[in-house]
């Protein structure tokens, strides 16, 4: 309910600009996403394995980005969201299985509207420098298939500065995590913690582009208190004074037109005074692309770290503070159209290396194109690696373990707003018997609609 006085509160307050304030220019963006997906994920046979999953669901979500502009100079930005609302789903005040996906039952009283960002943008005055403040997106440079590391909203200030029309800098603070922020937080055994529990993140990005090439390197430090109960690769960092960093660049060469070829690279690293905490690791990803007129062959290849047989060392993967994801594919790994479900392998690509080999963008018929993707990876990590390997496969692939992997994908730009992607997938998942104690797995698949109305 208080989710939702909000909207009410904030779509008053934009109405009240309209009438108030006539100067201000208005405009308002967003989408409505619908996705009907089929799909059998579980790796295993549901009667050997006595577990199994929902084979068909159907989801929504409503994205609205208001833009107030009082001049060249300033703006403001607020951004909500509602949903994904999973169709069926219960939800709503004293009801069970309130959260994500929430309130599409009977009733439709849902409980998750978002305030995605909320942000001001300005021109220092007599400057060409952009200051950009409060909740926004952050994403690390990308040119290959997005960046492993961090793309997500968070609360932080950026400042770019253009020195001209081929060199740019950029720097940012950020902070994800404050716990006791209004001595709010307390343990379990209610004790508040006044210090140390922040995370926050500092950053600088260079951008140069030339006459058929741009390189975007960029460096981010990290500090983490022992208290904020921040995680790097899913462990819960408690050390005493725990940094970390991260050094990249993207790279993208485009002088050999209609040959493209574009880079990532990053390696990044934690370190703390608990041992199993610390990390250090690198990622490397590269794809080739020939431009022709009825499609786009294209080459993709990773490689990231994995870890070793030492299980108190700590980890040999990239650290990743919040991916959208690594996206190569579009069912293993992150790379789904709007809200069809995907990476059931990896959202991050850490402790893979993989080849992909695609037919991007392909035209027969007038406003409707495909890409054809078969991809082939194996895992990095050493298969006495400490990253949980059980009795069903979790995600984590060892050095012993591979997939294929096969796309096909159809977008039909319907009207000028209107958008329908059509994705079929499937992955042939090889699990080595000495890793694994139940290595006899089913190939998995999906066949997924999305329909998105931009306006």
């Amino acid at each position: 309910m208080k989710r939702i006085t909000s909207l009410l509160l904030a779509a008053a307050f934009v109405m009240a600009s309209v009438v108030g304030a006539a100067a201000a220019d208005i405009k308002t963006t967003g989408q409505f996403d619908f996705a009907f997906q089929w799909t059998d994920k579980n790796f295993y046979d549901a009667d050997k394995s006595k577990s199994s999953d929902d084979d068909f669901d159907a989801r929504q979500r409503v994205r609205v980005q208001t833009v107030i502009t009082a001049s060249e100079n300033v703006s403001g930005t607020l951004f909500f969201e509602i949903g994904e609302t999973v169709w069926g789903q219960k939800g709503g005040p004293n009801k069970d299985n309130i959260g994500q996906g929430a309130g599409g039952a009977l009733g439709t009283d849902g409980v998750n509207v978002e305030t995605r960002r909320a942000y001001i943008d300005f021109t220092v005055p007599n400057t060409a420098l952009q200051i950009r403040m409060g909740l926004q997106g952050l994403a690390l440079p990308a040119a290959v298939a997005g960046n492993p590391v961090m793309d997500d909203d968070v609360a932080a200030i950026v400042a770019s500065y253009a020195f001209n029309d081929m060199y740019s800098l950029t720097g940012f603070w950020a902070r994800p995590i404050d716990q006791n922020s209004g001595n709010s937080y307390a343990d379990d055994d209610n004790n508040r913690k006044n210090e140390m529990d922040e995370y926050d993140l500092a950053g600088l990005i260079f951008s140069a582009k030339g006459d058929g090439f741009s390189v975007t390197p960029y460096f981010v430090y990290g500090m983490i208190g022992k208290d904020a109960g921040a995680k790097i690769n899913d462990k819960v960092i408690t050390g005493d004074d725990a940094t970390a960093w991260w050094g990249g660049a993207a790279f993208e060469l485009t002088m050999f037109d209609p040959i493209v070829f574009s880079a990532d690279a990053i390696y990044g690293a934690v370190d703390s005074d608990t041992d199993a905490e610390e990390a250090a690791g690198w990622f490397l990803t590269g794809k080739l692309a020939y431009k022709m007129d009825m499609f786009t062959p294209t080459l993709t290849a990773w490689y990231g770290t994995g870890d070793d047989d030492d299980r108190g060392d700590g980890t040999e993967r990239l650290p990743v503070i919040s991916p959208a994801g690594f996206a190569p594919t579009s069912f293993g790994f992150d790379g789904a159209a709007g809200i069809l479900r995907d990476g059931l392998i990896s959202i991050t690509g850490a402790g893979t290396w993989g080849v992909v080999l695609a037919a991007e963008d392909i035209k027969f018929i007038e406003d409707v194109t495909h890409t054809i993707r078969v991809a082939y990876y194996e895992g990095t990590n050493d298969k006495k690696a400490d990253i949980k390997y059980d009795d069903s496969f979790n995600g984590n692939l060892s050095e012993k373990d591979s997939a294929w992997e096969v796309n096909v994908d159809t977008k039909y730009q319907i009207y000028e707003n209107l958008t329908a992607a059509v994705e079929l997938g499937w992955i042939k998942l090889d699990l080595d018997d000495s890793v694994w104690t139940n290595d006899d797995t089913d190939d998995a698949w999906k066949a997924g609609v999305n329909l998105t109305y931009s306006f």
